[in-house]
């Protein structure tokens, strides 16, 4: 696999640069209550980020993901602090960037109706996570009840089977039926 960058356009440029610095803003997130990330720990982050922004497809998103939110969760018992939305907000732009640029060759412009699409989709799921953040907050001082958390999955995959449903029943279908 290569990685002709320089053929790539200012729209290519600006995705894959907001690819870069997301898992960046989201470790730096847990700065004020966590502390600041060890510094090998934002060296890997950085060089897993450079590699998700070459190749945008590949499963180093993923690794860079997984390794914030390792840090996050390995960090300290604070808590839930409010950094935690920023980054979601971090590894939310990251993720919706590296999928608009694996959106044909990297020479191909962006797209502004692709762009604006997705940053509405962005926005509307980003909505949650304030909300999410909240509702953690008041859970937490509940009693450890396992039968709270079980409830809770249970509600979640409720609503993505209602989501899938109500999506099949509204969006059009295809001629191959």
């Amino acid at each position: 696999m290569t990685f002709d960058w320089r053929g790539w356009t200012r729209g290519q440029w600006a995705l894959r640069v907001v690819v870069l610095l997301g898992p960046m803003l989201a470790l730096y997130a847990r700065g004020p209550s966590l502390g600041a990330p060890p510094v090998w720990l934002a060296a890997l982050v950085l060089l897993l980020a450079g590699g998700w922004a070459l190749a945008t497809e590949s499963v180093v998103g993923v690794v860079t993901l997984l390794v914030v939110g390792l840090s996050w969760s390995a960090g300290s018992d604070v808590g839930l602090p409010a950094g935690a939305i920023v980054a979601a907000l971090g590894m939310l732009v990251a993720h919706l960037a590296a999928l608009v640029a694996s959106y044909g060759p990297p020479r191909l412009p962006v797209a502004p109706g692709v762009v604006r699409l997705w940053t509405l989709r962005g926005l509307a799921l980003f909505v949650t996570a304030p909300v999410v953040w909240v509702l953690a907050r008041g859970v937490r001082e509940l009693p450890g009840s396992g039968s709270l958390w079980v409830l809770g999955l249970a509600v979640a995959v409720s609503v993505v089977v209602v989501a899938a449903v109500a999506a099949q029943a509204v969006l059009p279908r295809g001629d191959d039926e």
